[in-house]
C-alpha cells in the first residue's frame, strides 16, 4: 500500500477514536446527570432503566469499535496493517477505505460469520 493511502487512513482512523471517545465522555455525563431523580412513577421509572440500558448497550458497540480501531493503529505503527488475521493475505484495498479498521480479508470474515451463525 501507498504511504500516502496509508496516511489517509491512519488520520481517518485517528479522527474515528476522536469520535468515539468524545461520545462516550458526552454519554457518561449524561448519564451521571440523569441518575435517581426523585422519579416515583414505576411507568417513568421502566423508561428510565431502559434508557440507561440501551445507552450501555450502544457504549458497549463503541468500545469494542474503539478497541477495534485502536488495534488497526497499532498494527500500523507495527507494520502489520491491511494483513488478515486469520489468514494473513493482503486486506483489499477497497475494502480498507471502507473499513480502515478491518482486521480480516473479505473470505475470512465471511467464513467467521457463518461459523457464528
Amino acid at each position: 500500500m501507498k504511504a500516502t493511502k496509508l496516511k489517509e487512513l491512519q488520520r481517518r482512523l485517528e479522527e474515528k477514536r476522536k469520535e468515539l471517545l468524545s461520545g462516550v465522555r458526552t454519554r457518561s455525563a449524561t448519564n451521571l446527570q440523569a441518575g435517581d431523580d426523585g422519579i416515583r412513577d414505576i411507568a417513568d421509572q421502566a423508561s428510565s432503566a431502559y434508557t440507561k440500558e440501551f445507552l450501555l448497550s450502544l457504549g458497549d458497540a463503541e468500545r469494542r469499535l474503539l478497541r477495534q480501531v485502536d488495534a488497526a493503529l497499532e498494527k500500523m505503527r507495527q507494520k502489520t496493517y491491511g494483513l488478515c488475521e486469520k489468514c494473513g493475505e493482503e486486506i483489499s484495498q477497497k475494502r480498507l477505505e471502507a473499513l480502515p479498521f478491518a482486521g480480516h480479508c473479505i473470505a475470512c470474515q465471511e467464513q467467521e460469520e457463518e461459523e457464528s451463525r
